[in-house]
């Protein structure tokens, strides 16, 4: 059935109908044959013929309509994952922007502390014993500034 697909609609939907139309005539046209004399022991085939056809029509017609359902249906899941690809790449950026907040953040946080240990280092120096205020930069500079724990 994939093979339908490289067919256009229009010209599929017109070979079903012609098929399923050509077996109603066929079948129509055997009752019509058994009154002209030299067509008579061909009523039983065309009859057959014709029968067969409107049962292949109609199952093509089946066949058709629910392949033209699946592709409705395809198109709007398509749409929908269109959508889902254009929401995500909002929440993407969204993402993205605060991840650089915090990064930015995290870099000034560390600066910070740099910055003060630097200050108690000339006083760790100048006595060569450690200040109260030496282990509280330690552990704020071992928590993590995006828990918000300092």
């Amino acid at each position: 059935m994939w093979l339908l697909s490289f067919i256009p609609d229009s010209i599929l939907h017109l070979a079903v109908l012609g098929i399923l139309f050509s077996g109603i005539a066929f079948y129509i046209c055997s009752f019509f044959v058994k009154f002209i004399p030299p067509f008579i022991p061909y009523a039983g085939g065309i009859r057959v013929f014709g029968t067969v056809l409107l049962i292949a029509g109609v199952y093509f017609y089946g066949s058709y309509d629910t392949e033209m359902s699946w592709r409705t249906k395809v198109e709007e899941v398509q749409a929908k994952v269109t959508k889902a690809e254009a929401e995500s790449k909002v929440y993407n950026n969204k993402l993205t922007e605060e991840r650089k907040k915090k990064q930015k953040v995290r870099v000034e946080y560390y600066t910070t502390v740099k910055e003060r240990i630097k200050e108690v280092e000339k006083q760790i120096d100048v006595k060569c014993e450690l200040d109260p205020a030496v282990s509280q930069i330690h552990n704020t500079a071992a928590s993590n500034p995006s828990k918000g724990t300092k």
